[in-house]
């Protein structure tokens, strides 16, 4: 989406961007691409987008979470890139010093 795109740009001059997705089907994420399964109508929990990978079939954001390094992939969630999955482009921060 344009809006993805947007965020692949202000990560890249910025950084880290602080999100708001849906994450009620997060709980039991062990590994691998989010692609479906949550909503971008309702968003309920704060991460941040700390980077993301087009190199493989399947782009996708890479996210870090705050459950703790024994959740997802040390911490980290990869979300599907272009589709905005779980709602990850409709709330997007980032700090400006």
């Amino acid at each position: 989406s344009d809006v993805e795109e947007k965020m692949m740009n202000l990560l890249i001059r910025f950084g880290p961007l602080a999100v708001i997705v849906d994450a009620l089907s997060w709980q039991d994420y062990l590994g691998g691409i989010i692609q479906h399964h949550c909503s971008s109508g309702h968003s309920n929990h704060a991460v941040l987008v700390v980077g993301f990978d087009r190199t493989g079939n399947t782009p996708y954001w890479i996210v870090k979470n705050s459950w703790g390094t024994s959740w997802g992939i040390d911490g980290y969630v990869h979300v599907k890139m272009g589709k905005n999955i779980c709602g990850i482009a409709d709330f997007v921060t980032f700090p400006l010093m």
